[in-house]
């Protein structure tokens, strides 16, 4: 007698599943670990039945990096819409230890997102769309500023861009084995946080 057919809710929740399973490995043995025998074993089924969920591996690891980039879009939509409201210098600062803390708490997917994207089969294209999204987010709330006057006036993408460049570089040299001492990469950013602000103001 056939099995009975899963439902679109089984479904689902079963590619949740495996979404999470393949999130808690690269949190804790890094990208290069996600394989479908890992996340089988530890959801304790077959490594094939996991096929009956996605068509491969690499589509496992571009529905987390999709799922995952969704999360961080959402949350970056939430600090615009705040900063139709509040003080804007406030929610830029605020935004900008968000990308901190993001890179401090979450270092494997910090690393998938800006020092080995590839690692996800991220197509260049893939890669370069992400990134400016991020970018045109936080132009979006300076161009909000420099209209209030709490920022000064100049290109608003391009102060987004100077921006992003200058947090990121500390977290980026530290996950690609070029600065090695934690404790210097937090002073960097803690420097480079009140630099920012000042290059805004």
């Amino acid at each position: 007698m056939p099995r009975p057919k899963k439902t679109d809710d089984e479904i689902q929740f079963m590619r949740e599943q495996i979404l999470d399973t393949a999130l808690v490995i690269l949190q804790s043995d890094g990208a290069e670990a996600i394989t479908s025998r890992a996340i089988a074993e530890r959801l304790n089924v077959a490594h094939m039945s996991l096929f009956t969920y996605f068509k491969n591996q690499a589509e496992i690891l571009d529905m987390l990096r999709e799922r995952e980039m969704a999360k961080w879009a959402a949350k970056q939509i939430g600090f615009e819409q705040r900063a139709q409201l509040e003080d804007v210098k406030q929610v830029v600062r605020e935004l900008l230890e968000f990308y901190v803390s993001f890179a401090r708490e979450n270092p494997d997917l910090f690393r998938l997102a800006w020092v080995i994207p590839q690692a996800t089969g991220e197509s260049l294209e893939e890669e370069r769309q992400r990134r400016k999204a991020t970018v045109e987010n936080l132009s979006r709330i300076l161009h909000l500023g420099m209209e209030q006057g709490a920022f000064i006036k100049r290109d608003p993408f391009l102060a987004a861009s100077t921006v992003l460049a200058m947090i990121n570089v500390p977290n980026i040299l530290f996950h690609s084995g070029k600065l090695v001492d934690i404790n210097l990469r937090d002073q960097m950013v803690k420097e480079i946080l009140f630099a920012a602000m000042k290059y805004l103001e």
